[in-house]
């Protein structure tokens, strides 16, 4: 969100609300999209404290009525300690902005002279964290700031009546935050490395596919060239292997070009790993399939005593789709009950000690 600029209910401001000037259009982008909205939702309770942390305590009653020099002075260490912080600013206890926004590093500095005086009562943040005993978390939405996903925390400052004074709102980065929160950062810096190198294995098996695609259709050259020998199907056959071959290598560069240059993955969540082994397993199952038949038709007309080869490897196809879907259903449910182990460990350490998530220590506040 950009702070004196976006109108309106942020609600309507989510994920897959993309503003035009943003909004790619491309599947790859919206899959990223989808596993980063299911990582946020695993991750809330852990995120929410987290954030929450550094911006409770942060301000007193007595730093409001200083007015915007003693917020700035109060902000302004904490959005220069963590990078993953684009904007903060305070508002009163009706909802109005106090003081210009204070901006990070990556925000446009324009940003940081702008939204002094700007009423934010109707925000959804507001609303919730105005009646909330601690800090409140938006879902992931893009903002207009920065053209990346982001996340709204808002804390409340209350007297010792309980009564709100004021809040404290900040937007955050939600890739770098959650790289942190996930301890991810160095995994992340190779990721261009590796994307480089899957980009050169994709390409050649392209080349490899093209290579084996003309090699076919010179084989058909071959067929309408000698019509006196249209009799023999063995070119017609070997045509169709190779074109076989050629699409199965073809849509094997598609998957490694889709999975691991065009998507993020999520290392950490099962259901990535086991979409890019689906997808690789059912390329070469298409692959084998076509050649099975092939090779039924082929003997059933040059040399039937070799059916019962052809009849194995069909088998064989079988054999491989079946494990395909234990192996599907089998990790979906190992991940579901992984998900469900980590709720229950949640609520029991939150039964225990009464703070679910993560604290930040005192000593690395700003």
């Amino acid at each position: 969100m950009v702070p004196g600029k976006q109108k309106g209910n942020e609600s309507c401001r989510s994920i897959f609300v993309m503003d035009p000037a943003i909004q790619p259009g491309k599947t790859a982008r919206r899959d990223n999209i989808m596993n980063r909205l299911e990582s946020f939702h695993e991750n809330r309770s852990d995120l929410q404290c987290f954030l929450g942390s550094l911006l409770e305590g942060l301000l007193s009653c007595d730093t409001l009525k200083g007015g915007p020099t003693a917020i700035r002075s109060a902000l302004e260490p904490l959005i220069t300690a963590f990078s993953f912080l684009d904007l903060c600013y305070v508002l009163d206890s009706d909802g109005r902005q106090v003081g210009p926004n204070i901006a990070g590093k990556r925000v446009n500095p324009v940003l940081a002279r702008e939204g002094d005086g700007e009423d934010r009562s109707l925000r959804p943040y507001y609303l919730k964290a105005r009646n909330a005993p601690g800090s409140v978390l938006t879902p992931p939405y893009f903002s207009t700031a920065t053209s990346s996903l982001c996340v709204t925390v808002a804390t409340p400052v209350r007297d010792r009546e309980g009564l709100l004074r004021g809040m404290v709102v900040a937007d955050i980065d939600f890739e770098q935050v959650m790289a942190l929160l996930e301890d991810d950062s160095r995994r992340r810096s190779m990721e261009p490395f590796f994307k480089a190198i899957y980009a050169f294995f994709s390409l050649g098996l392209l080349v490899v596919s093209l290579g084996l695609a003309i090699q076919a259709f010179h084989s058909l050259e071959q067929v309408f060239r000698h019509l006196t020998m249209i009799a023999d199907t063995t070119p017609s056959f070997q045509a169709t292997i190779l074109l076989t071959l050629a699409l199965a290598i073809f849509d094997l560069s598609k998957t490694i070009f889709e999975e691991e240059v065009l998507l993020r993955k999520d290392v950490k969540r099962h259901s990535a790993t086991r979409r890019t082994l689906t997808r690789f397993i059912a390329s070469i199952l298409i692959a084998i399939s076509i050649e099975a038949l092939m090779l039924v038709f082929k003997f059933a007309i040059q040399d039937p005593s070799h059916l019962t080869e052809a009849g194995w490897l069909v088998f064989s196809v079988v054999g491989l789709l079946v494990g395909l879907g234990v192996y599907v259903y089998l990790g979906a449910r190992a991940e579901i009950l992984l998900i469900a182990g980590k709720s229950r460990e949640k609520r029991h350490h939150a039964s225990e000690t009464g703070n679910p998530g993560i604290r930040i220590p005192d000593n690395l506040r700003p």
